[in-house]
């Protein structure tokens, strides 16, 4: 539940138009969105790996290119968590592309 949770946290984020510096490449972000869903749905049954990676897509591409890269590098970071610190580490990656925190 917790997994869905922080699923949801970064993927429910909007992110400004503004570009200040070049964002990930599309390798990147795909790369990036598969390991965190891969992470994703083995944390969290119910979350389909396919359908996650579509919304991370679409999310990452709404981000500002500052921001984008720095969530795409969180991302794979956070895939590397064991379940129960996945969830922490996601919301942080959400807040990256929503906020620039």
């Amino acid at each position: 539940m917790l997994g869905f949770a922080a699923l949801g946290a970064f993927l429910c984020g909007a992110c400004s138009e503004a570009e200040n510096k070049p964002g990930a490449t599309l390798a990147q972000i795909d790369a990036g969105c598969k390991s965190y869903c891969a992470k994703a749905s083995e944390c969290d049954k119910a979350v389909r790996a396919e359908a996650c990676e579509k919304r991370c897509h679409n999310r990452l591409n709404r981000c500002r290119a500052d921001e984008q890269a720095d969530t795409v590098t969180d991302l794979q970071s956070c895939a590397g968590d064991k379940c129960g610190d996945f969830a922490v580490c996601a919301i942080g990656a959400g807040l990256e592309c929503t906020f620039g925190l």
